[in-house]
């Protein structure tokens, strides 16, 4: 039989023919937990010696928060997790029992990781300027937009955002590059590197071909020439009408 059930032992002795009967309750253990804690919640609950009024709010620590509970008697802490602007420089001293520190000096944390100072400039790609604002915060990004290449060998420097042509500007005309403005024969036409702007507004460099002049004569005249005939067979069209 075990000892840890509510139970009845009864003894019964003989004795010069008298029957005696002794009875004994015995109690778990698990009642006597449950007894013995809710005696020491109306009691209230200890804390690292210190004895707390059933229901009561404590705090031990600046960022820790402690309940009694009032029907078990035991305590329940929570602790407050500090969430600190990301974007703050410097940060104040814990004093006074003051739990999260607050901030002395707002910058701005860049993708980097460092958090700059109100109004410094930060350049982390040739292309792009990033700066912190005065009122801090996230920075502001420009970036920049490279305008249209005007030759047709530019060279790419590191460090520095947009192509350069290191001969100028120029056009390729077939095999031959030609510098702007400068005018070359081929195959019979008359070609020039020309400067002008698009219908987006765009500034392109390309090359501009015209045919020769005598060769456009050539063809007004057999233009002419083709007019001439073409009247004479209508004037003998008509004639045999």
């Amino acid at each position: 039989m075990s000892s840890y059930r509510i139970s009845t032992l009864t003894f019964i002795l003989v004795t010069l023919g008298v029957t005696l009967v002794l009875t004994s309750t015995f109690t778990s253990a698990s009642q006597v937990s449950k007894q013995s804690r809710a005696k020491n919640a109306k009691r209230g609950c200890v804390y690292k010696g210190i004895l707390r009024p059933p229901g009561s709010k404590f705090k031990p620590e600046p960022c820790t928060t402690c309940r009694c509970r009032k029907r078990t008697g035991a305590v329940h802490c929570v602790v407050k997790d500090c969430t600190s602007d990301r974007h703050c420089l410097k940060f104040s001293e814990r004093k006074g029992g003051r739990c999260c520190p607050y901030c002395l000096e707002l910058g701005c944390r860049h993708t980097d990781g460092k958090v700059y100072k109100r109004g410094a400039v930060i350049r982390n790609e040739p292309c792009v300027r990033c700066y912190c604002p005065l009122g801090g915060g996230e920075p502001v990004c420009d970036v920049t937009s490279c305008p249209l290449s005007q030759c047709v060998d530019p060279v790419h420097i590191q460090g520095v955002c947009c192509p350069v042509c290191p001969n100028g500007p120029n056009c390729q005309i077939g095999l031959l590059t030609l510098p702007i403005n400068k005018t070359v024969e081929v195959e019979g036409a008359t070609c020039t590197c020309e400067r002008f702007t698009d219908q987006d507004g765009k500034t392109r460099v390309l090359a501009r071909c015209n045919k020769d002049r005598e060769e456009d004569e050539e063809d007004e005249d057999e233009e002419d020439d083709d007019e001439e005939e073409e009247d004479e067979e209508d004037d003998e069209e008509e004639e045999m009408d």
